[in-house]
């Protein structure tokens, strides 16, 4: 079977992994063919060649089996073989968010977007609570097209040797230093607010908070305004490799989002025996189980408490360590892959000569 994956062309970090690394774990009897084309420079070269130019490579490029990693890509079936392709639906923020900006247009296109998947022969949600928000606001589509498939997690992410991490911690000058984790682009239904606001009012004055992706500037302002700057360590990007050292590193994970589609960070903290405070919102709950503590995302009080009782109760510590290393083991993308290709199996009809 040859499998067509039709990758993101907007530099996504999570939706490139996605892709990635689902084709890395599909059986070796599978062809996968990665479909992509490059963006030309400027506003009008990129929209040129994300909207005429990739659907033409797209309609030659098919395969036995069609996968579209985005439902933001969801066009790209005025050119395929609906019949035979399936598209990955991750989350449905456009029309969840309810802030400030162009808001109209934003949503107008997902719209259409979510109106394309119609043509699918399936409709692949990465958790149960994303499939539930896509039937909620697509009506239209009939609940038997829409799939739950998880997103897995690779065994790179891993607890390591002492050695190892303090080698990492002399790097990055934290030798000595305790520190709670973020990790995220400061998105709106990250929340990165409420952490700030809690770990000023820590009583370990002491602990840093590391910000792995993109800091705004409301949240800049934010922590100027709470006297943050010495305490807050911005690493705006890092490598696979060098997210497992601060996992690792770190006193615990803080994830209170107000929602999510799936919640990598949660798994890739558990998985290198870093605990996890989140919240109950979006699929957070079916991903992270009882390997967690959780906390209402608007009780910046609570959440400091959360983060008190992790600092001064080795006991939950390593107990979380111990159940979240087995809740990270239940996301494989060898299943992922498996399951996805039950569904190539039932979308691939024989092609035509």
């Amino acid at each position: 079977m040859k499998v067509s994956i039709y990758w993101a062309l907007d530099g996504s970090l999570s939706i490139d992994r996605y892709a990635r690394e689902l084709a890395q774990n599909f059986p070796a009897d599978v062809e996968v063919a990665k479909v992509s084309v490059l963006r030309g420079p400027g506003r009008w070269g990129t929209l040129r060649d994300k909207y005429l130019k990739y659907p033409w490579v797209a309609r030659g490029r098919q395969g036995d089996c069609n996968l579209i990693v985005c439902e933001g890509y969801a066009y790209l079936l005025l050119m395929l073989d609906g019949k035979r392709t399936v598209v990955v639906c991750h989350d449905v923020h456009p029309l969840i968010y309810r802030g400030p900006g162009p808001r109209f247009y934003w949503r107008t296109r997902y719209r259409i977007y979510l109106r394309l998947l119609r043509r699918a022969k399936y409709v692949i949600a990465v958790s149960e609570h994303t499939r539930k928000d896509l039937l909620k606001y697509c009506p239209f589509l009939s609940p038997e097209k829409v799939v739950t498939v998880h997103s897995g997690i690779e065994a790179n992410w891993r607890v390591l040797g002492d050695a190892a991490l303090a080698a990492f911690r002399k790097q990055q000058g934290l030798e000595g230093k305790r520190f709670a984790l973020h990790v995220g682009n400061d998105n709106w239904y990250k929340n990165f607010a409420s952490l700030l606001r809690a770990l000023v009012e820590l009583a370990d004055k002491e602990l840093l908070l590391v910000k792995v992706g993109r800091i705004g500037a409301d949240n800049w302002q934010l922590i100027a305004s709470l006297g943050l700057e010495g305490r807050v360590i911005h690493v705006p990007y890092a490598s696979s490799d060098e997210l497992i050292c601060f996992y690792n590193a770190a006193e615990m994970l803080v994830f209170p989002s107000w929602h999510e589609g799936f919640g990598w960070p949660t798994l890739e903290a558990m998985a290198c025996g870093c605990p996890v405070i989140t919240s109950r919102k979006g699929s957070l709950p079916e991903v992270c189980g009882e390997a967690c503590i959780y906390v209402d995302p608007n009780d910046t009080p609570g959440i400091t408490a959360a983060m008190e009782r992790l600092l001064n109760e080795p006991s939950l510590r390593a107990d979380l360590i111990q159940k979240g290393s087995l809740q990270a083991r239940k996301f494989s993308w060898k299943d992922a892959a498996e399951d996805i290709l039950k569904l190539f199996s039932a979308a691939a009809p024989p092609r035509s000569s």
